[in-house]
């Protein structure tokens, strides 16, 4: 399982790129490394649940809905987190994208604007979700809320990071990361 992690894939952004960028591909790989491990956990925490109700003597622990349920808040914002920096998150072709470069570049433009408010909401309010959790353990288990709570203000910081990328790249004329299509035997 370990040796995994350290072979994932990671799309070249080519010899010309800026350190940032360079900076947020390693970024992104250990985000997806951390996505890999929580699945991970995820699915022997419900295997263990599921294995639990049918067969006797395998014991039905209390931890692991838990375990499986924090797991799974954190691999949704990760994704999230990857998605968004891949344009495959949060955007949505409603309109063709055929019109006019100029209604075109409003509608990226809406785009960065609504996904920043967003940030900033999850940022500015995700913090006081957070310090709430941090004072909040769990009946079962004793962990700490506040490793749950901290997926929102992180997620925020996330996407504004890869949201600053992203409108760098069209201020420069870099251009926008295309919204990917998914590669042979990927899912989409």
């Amino acid at each position: 399982m370990l040796p995994v992690l350290f072979y994932l894939p990671v799309k070249s952004s080519g010899r010309n790129t800026p350190m940032f960028t360079k900076i947020l591909d390693v970024y992104v790989r250990i985000i997806n490394a951390v996505i890999i491990l929580l699945m991970y956990l995820l699915m022997f925490s419900v295997a263990l649940q599921i294995m639990g109700r049918y067969i006797h003597f395998i014991p039905r622990y209390l931890w692991a809905e838990e375990v499986a349920r924090m797991s799974l808040i954190w691999v949704i914002f990760l994704g999230s987190m990857i998605g968004l920096r891949e344009r495959r998150h949060f955007y949505v072709d409603f309109l063709p994208r055929n019109l006019s470069p100029k209604v075109n570049l409003v509608l990226d433009i809406l785009y960065y604007v609504l996904l920043f408010a967003v940030s900033y909401i999850f940022l500015r309010f995700g913090f006081r979700y957070w310090k709430m959790g941090t004072i909040q353990q769990s009946e079962l288990t004793g962990i700490n809320l506040g490793w749950i709570h901290a997926s929102v203000p992180f997620a925020g910081f996330t996407w504004t990071i890869f949201l600053i990328e992203q409108v760098a790249r069209l201020i420069t004329g870099k251009g926008l990361p295309k919204q990917q299509e998914p590669e042979e035997g990927e899912l989409p």
